[in-house]
């Protein structure tokens, strides 16, 4: 049902959060994938502000993918083929499990004097 609800390129996004002293972070994930998704393959993206570093690592199921990104400008990194979706739904709860760990954070604050 998911993938029908999300067909390629459509995302099931998370409410803005705030986790290691950075705001308005967000995971994005894509049932039938992203732009270039392997056929049967979902996609999982954290969203972060300018300004942001982070070493974190992602989950969609028991899967996990790493990552260390700089974040220059607001923008999302993750993993177009992140893992297939058949293996990332939990039967007995007909849920999927995503998670994000961060390991280490900081974001740079630019003030603007007028």
């Amino acid at each position: 049902l998911l993938r029908r609800c999300f067909p390629p390129g459509d995302a099931l996004c998370s409410v803005a959060f705030a986790a290691a002293g950075v705001e308005n972070m967000q995971l994005l994930f894509y049932p039938c994938g992203y732009g270039g998704a392997t056929d049967g393959f979902c996609s999982l993206f954290l969203y972060a502000p300018a300004g942001a570093t982070l070493k974190y690592a992602l989950f969609c199921g028991t899967n996990r993918r790493d990552a260390t990104n700089f974040f220059e400008e607001a923008g999302a990194f993750g993993r177009t083929n992140f893992c297939r979706f058949e293996g990332v739904v939990e039967e007995d709860t007909d849920s999927i499990h995503i998670a994000l760990e961060i390991d280490e954070a900081h974001q740079d604050v630019v003030a603007r004097v007028a």
